[in-house]
């Protein structure tokens, strides 16, 4: 079910220009019309798994089979209008239906792991009976064949012997009418054999005249001998003429009664194909499906407009929290506010069809069921807005219309009339929004607004930045700072007498001019505490990184010493077994009466004796093992290598750091190596990788590893590369089964310090490499 948006709303966001863009990802007629034919849905969760997962198979294997799928749409409104296909059109019938018979068979085959996909791919209808039929009448260039029917292949076995008959008896004629010919050759007119006639002789000999040259010199001539074997040949041609014409209508109607199964496949394969694009797209496009969530809040990271040029374009982070109902962007003219807008629009637009965003996979959209938008007439993002009255004709409509489950983007509020009586009415407007329950996204100039929201806790300001230096537009949205005009500053830069500006700060009130003041302390305070909050973030993803690695490879560890502690207890279990077995044996011959057998039952037990000393019946204890351990001793975890220093002592447990990461051990498995004198400084990186780019190669071989131990070789790859400030990286995991390079790109996929992650070319190694961008 589609949802109610207004076709105002898709214009003003040139909505048709994205589908557009998006639809030339298709491979077929199908899936361009079908993405054409997007609309906000009430469920897009669907459309937005079978994409996603379209995306990762596509990153898996490379590509899907979808050559040879023709589109027969304009074949059904044909037998509608009673028409018989032709060969041709009956071929390209076939060809399509086989193709998606081994679509759906290469789908199948990953129906577990890709099961969004499966669930459509498993309807088409193979139509076998339907495509033996037109392969066993028709040919490959859509010729009708002589097997087609018993009577056709009669026709046209007789009608080659009489052809076969006819040349045989040309020679004779030619040379009969050599006097008479105009050319020594046999044409053919209304399908029938004639020679070219001198006009001149035409009344010599007896035959009948079919028309003449456009010179008039030649008339062509049926001798009448040939008057006869003409006719015969006549007749044969329209009889295979009708009884192709027979079996073009009786395929025509096979091709009718299954006329169900085929717009079911046409309905399916438009899916697939509509996922297919979207995955292309977004791979193209970096973009990302978001799943719009009931309760959540509406934030974009590094959004982006889908109609901008990519070297153009300006990402933008906006959010709007639960707590707040209204967001007021405010800046200078061509400042990127009407950007900015559309482009939150557009997000909310393209995610409620199921469609691609583009910005990241960790944005989150709240499920509208309404979205308003007022960006004035006609207009492109270059152009200037309309008048006062075309914007509140349409704000008239959104007030009315919108509920609580709405979002209203309304650009430049209050432009076209007064700026006071403007201001007033923008804050009301928005104030009653909110009364109503919807959330807003509003762009203004007027600095009334900005003071409106600096009021209210429930209305955050934003702001498009404007580099001054410059006098240009950086493009960038300021979350939580109001904008600043800046024209005095831009008039002072730009060469304004110094009397002039110190006369127009004399007329601004005082108020005004504290304003703008602490709007600027303010902007320049929040870029602050961004860069600090950037910086934190950076040491937070690294530190969290750096651990998550240890705790995987700890675990990793842990699970490799319990597998080799089993192996050895049931090496132990066996050979103890052996043992009871020898001295079961012995004690059996100590009964016996022969004197060589209790010999025998002697040596065996000695023998026994000497192997039980040699089973270990408990682990070896490392040199210094037992000693004592304190605060600045070196110690080693003798389960899992690692090697640090004892900073803190908890209660029985000892905190130990280890280059970045500090963890909290139990004294089982500990060993000192040194004590606080002995121990030298370590450096902090130590236990991880050397920082000398020389030493660090930009190739990592992991062919003959297993698939579990995939994320700790990489991890420890791409630290490497970083560390050896390598931008590029290049995994050979090889082709094989494919396990091993469906592990790598499951785990790049998701990481946060790789940009970007692709197949080898051929001269890289092809689908044997993965090349990756840190």
């Amino acid at each position: 079910m589609y949802l109610e948006i207004h076709g105002d709303t898709l214009r003003l966001l040139e909505f048709r220009k994205i589908l557009d863009r998006i639809a030339s990802f298709s491979s077929t007629d199908y899936g361009k019309r079908l993405i054409r034919e997007s609309r906000p849905l009430e469920k897009p969760e669907g459309k937005l798994e079978r994409s996603k997962q379209m995306k990762d198979l596509l990153y898996a294997h490379g590509d899907i089979p979808l050559g040879g799928i023709h589109d027969i749409t304009e074949f059904i409104e044909k037998i509608e209008r009673s028409y018989i296909l032709e060969g041709k059109e009956l071929k390209k019938i076939s060809r399509t239906f086989v193709s998606l018979t081994r679509l759906k068979e290469f789908l199948s085959k990953m129906s577990q792991k890709y099961p969004a996909i499966w669930e459509i791919a498993k309807g088409l209808y193979e139509m076998k009976s339907l495509v033996r039929k037109i392969d066993r009448c028709i040919g490959e260039d859509g010729e009708v064949l002589d097997k087609a029917s018993p009577e056709l292949k009669k026709i046209r076995s007789d009608l080659k012997k009489l052809t076969r008959s006819l040349r045989q008896k040309m020679d004779n004629i030619l040379s009969k009418y050599k006097e008479g010919l105009s050319e020594n050759l046999v044409l053919t007119r209304e399908g029938r054999y004639v020679i070219p006639l001198q006009a001149s002789k035409k009344n010599i000999y007896d035959g009948i005249l079919h028309g003449a040259s456009s010179t008039g010199m030649t008339v062509y001539f049926e001798p009448k001998e040939l008057v006869s074997i003409n006719n015969e040949l006549r007749l044969l041609s329209s009889k295979e003429k009708e009884e192709v014409n027979r079996i073009l209508r009786e395929l025509t109607e096979t091709f009718k009664e299954n006329r169900q199964g085929i717009e079911q496949n046409i309905e399916l394969f438009s899916e697939i194909d509509f996922m297919y694009a979207c995955a292309r797209y977004s791979m193209k496009k970096d973009a990302s499906f978001i799943f719009p969530e009931e309760k959540t809040t509406l934030t974009l990271k590094e959004a982006r407009h889908p109609l901008i040029d990519e070297d153009d374009v300006v990402p933008i982070n906006f959010e709007l929290p639960e707590n707040i109902n209204s967001v007021v962007i405010t800046g200078p003219n061509t400042g990127g506010k009407t950007v900015a807008l559309k482009t939150v629009g557009l997000a909310v637009l393209l995610s409620l069809s199921g469609l691609p965003v583009l910005t990241r996979s960790d944005s989150r959209i709240k499920k509208f069921r309404k979205l308003f938008v007022d960006i004035g007439d006609e207009q492109s993002i270059e152009q200037s807005l309309s008048t006062f009255s075309s914007h509140m004709g349409r704000i008239v409509r959104i007030v009315k219309e919108a509920d609580e489950q709405s979002l209203i983007l309304l650009d430049e509020l209050g432009a076209g009339t007064d700026p006071i009586e403007g201001s007033g009415l923008s804050m009301a407007i928005i104030d009653s929004l909110i009364d109503i329950g919807a959330k807003s996204v509003v762009t203004t100039h007027l600095s009334p607004i900005k003071l409106h929201a600096i009021e209210r806790e429930d209305i955050m300001n934003a702001s498009v930045e404007f580099d001054v230096r410059t006098l240009k537009p950086t493009y960038h949205l300021i979350m939580g700072v109001p904008g600043s005009s800046n024209a005095i500053k831009i008039s002072k830069r730009l060469g304004l007498p110094e009397e002039i500006l110190e006369k127009a700060e004399k007329y601004l009130a005082t108020e005004a001019m504290d304003f703008e003041a602490a709007i600027e302390k303010l902007y320049e305070e929040k870029s602050r505490v961004e860069q600090i909050k950037r910086d934190a973030e950076g040491e937070k993803e690294e530190l969290s990184s750096l651990r998550n690695k240890f705790e995987k490879k700890l675990d990793a560890l842990k699970n490799r010493r319990y597998k080799e502690v089993s192996e050895e207890l049931s090496s132990l279990e066996e050979r103890v077994d052996s043992l009871l077995k020898t001295v079961e044996s012995a004690i059996n011959l100590s009964r016996s009466e022969k004197e060589e057998d209790k010999i025998k039952a002697v040596k065996l037990l000695q023998e026994t004796k000497r192997k039980i000393k040699e089973v270990p019946l408990k682990p070896e204890i490392e040199e210094n093992g037992n000693e004592k351990i304190e605060i600045g001793d070196t110690v080693k975890n003798i389960d899992t290598g690692l090697t640090g220093e004892v900073v803190a002592i908890e209660g029985e447990n000892f905190v130990i750091k280890a280059g970045k990461i500090t963890v909290k051990l139990s004294p089982e498995n500990l060993i000192k190596l040194s004590d606080k004198k002995e121990q030298k400084e370590i450096p902090e990186e130590e236990n991880y990788i050397n920082t000398s780019k020389a030493s660090v190669t930009n190739e990592l071989d992991i062919r003959g590893s297993v698939v579990d131990d995939v994320p700790f070789l990489l991890d420890d790859f791409i630290e490497a590369l970083k560390a050896g400030k390598h931008e590029k990286g290049y995994i050979i995991h090889g082709k094989g089964t494919g396990r091993l390079a469906s592990a790598v790109w499951d785990y790049v996929r998701n990481h946060k310090r790789i940009k970007n992650f692709r197949i080898g070319t051929p001269r890289e190694g092809g689908h044997g490499v993965t090349v990756i961008e840190v």
